[in-house]
C-alpha cells in the first residue's frame, strides 16, 4: 500500500490492534499532511474547543488518548496554555510525530508519550488524571464502547472523560448502552452527549459528525 492511497477505506478496515500498528506505521509521516490538510479534517480542534467550553479551568493534567500524531494536544496547548498533556498510543510511529509538536513557546506539546494498547488493562505509572481528551479514536474499526472501562482507571475520582465516537459507530457498537451500564455501575455520571463537525466546509466529507461523551468518573 502506497502512502498516496492510504485513507479513510483502509483507516476503518482494520480489525485487529495488529492491523492498526501496521496502517500507522506506514501512514505516520504523512498522516498530517495527506489526510489531516488534504482533506480538511477538523476533529482535533472541534474536540480541544469541546473541551475548553466543557471542563473547569482548574484541571491541568490530562492525558490525550490514541494521541495520534498529537493534533489533538497541540490545540488543546493552545486553548489551555498550562496544561500538562500525556499521551498514549498503539502506533510508535505516530507517537514519534506526536514527539515533534510544539506549543506556542517552542516547548514540546507533551510531557510523556506512552506506546498502549488500549483494548487491554492500561497501565499508568502517573497519578490519576484530571481529564482524558480523544478524537479519531473511537471508530470504525479502532476502538468498541467496551474500551471505555479501560481508561476509566487512569482518571481520579471526579476526572473529566471528553471523549469523540464517530457518529454511525456511536450506533452501530452499542455506545449508548454500554454507557447506560457504566451510569448504573456508578462508575460515571450521567453523560452529555454534544454533536461536533468532523470536517471543515468546503471538505469532500463536510458533514460527517462525532458525538462527544461528556462525564465524569466516580472512583
Amino acid at each position: 500500500m502506497s502512502e498516496e492511497v492510504i485513507g479513510l477505506d483502509e483507516a476503518y478496515s482494520v480489525k485487529t490492534p495488529e492491523d492498526n500498528k501496521r496502517l500507522y506505521a506506514k501512514w505516520a509521516a504523512t498522516y498530517d499532511s495527506s489526510f489531516v490538510d488534504a482533506k480538511q479534517y477538523r476533529y482535533p480542534k472541534a474536540i480541544s474547543e469541546c473541551f475548553d467550553q466543557v471542563v473547569t479551568d482548574d484541571v491541568v493534567r490530562v492525558l490525550d488518548i490514541g494521541t495520534g500524531t498529537g493534533l489533538t494536544g497541540m490545540y488543546l496547548s493552545r486553548l489551555r496554555t498550562g496544561v500538562v498533556l500525556d499521551g498514549m498510543d498503539i502506533s510508535p510511529e505516530m507517537l514519534g510525530q506526536a514527539k515533534l509538536k510544539q506549543r506556542t513557546d517552542g516547548s514540546a506539546v507533551y510531557r510523556a508519550l506512552y506506546e498502549r494498547d488500549l483494548t487491554r488493562d492500561v497501565p499508568n505509572e502517573n497519578a490519576p488524571y484530571e481529564a482524558l481528551i480523544s478524537s479519531g479514536t473511537f471508530t470504525h474499526g479502532h476502538l468498541g464502547p467496551q474500551c471505555l472501562r479501560n481508561l476509566l482507571p487512569l482518571l481520579a475520582n471526579n476526572g473529566w472523560l471528553v471523549v469523540g465516537v464517530n457518529n454511525e459507530h456511536f450506533e452501530a457498537k452499542g455506545f449508548a448502552g454500554e454507557l447506560e451500564s457504566l451510569v448504573a455501575l456508578g462508575a460515571i455520571t450521567q453523560p452529555q452527549i454534544l454533536r461536533i463537525d468532523v470536517y471543515e466546509p468546503g471538505s469532500v466529507h463536510h458533514g460527517d459528525q462525532a458525538r462527544v461523551i461528556v462525564t465524569r468518573a466516580i472512583n
